[in-house]
């Protein structure tokens, strides 16, 4: 058996890159199921357009993953060593990630927004209050003209 720092391949993050293309294969063949919208109410595009773009991004990405993972460097290769265990601050951000999903359709996109923006703040040590509402507000209001006014997409 090598040492793992002879290798030439990270297997690791070549089969995340195809566990990532499959995944975006499935899901795009998927899209061909979706019904066609008359034009009249497609606005210009058809419901298949965005998840295909998103999911041909996908594979396009696990392409490049993979390509790297083929021919990792003695510094990638060395970052891939364990370092200990996963920090509290990892499984915290993701418990507060499940719990925003989960939040979301009980009481609305925006209502859990308000709820996860200052609460991750928060438990990632940010205190400046003004520069978070702020921010808050902003990106709550990005999301809206954005779904909202200008795709004409109600949230959920």
């Amino acid at each position: 058996m090598s040492h793992p720092a002879h290798r030439t391949i990270d297997r690791t993050r070549l089969i995340e890159a195809l566990v990532v293309m499959a995944f975006a294969v499935v899901l795009f063949a998927v899209t061909f199921s979706f019904k066609k919208v008359p034009p009249i109410l497609a606005q210009g595009i058809q419901p298949t357009v965005f998840p295909r773009a998103i999911l041909a991004i996908m594979f396009g990405l696990g392409v490049i993953q993979a390509v790297t993972a083929l021919r990792p460097s003695a510094e990638e290769l060395e970052m891939l060593k364990p370092k200990g265990p996963i920090p509290l601050i990892v499984v915290l951000t993701a418990a507060l990630l499940i719990g925003f999903v989960a939040l979301m359709p009980v009481i609305g996109t925006f209502p859990a927004l308000v709820l996860f923006l200052p609460a991750l703040s928060l438990l990632w040590g940010e205190r400046r209050w003004r520069l978070m509402a702020l921010s808050f507000a902003g990106f709550a209001g990005f999301v809206y003209l954005l779904f909202r006014l200008i795709m004409n997409v109600p949230l959920p």
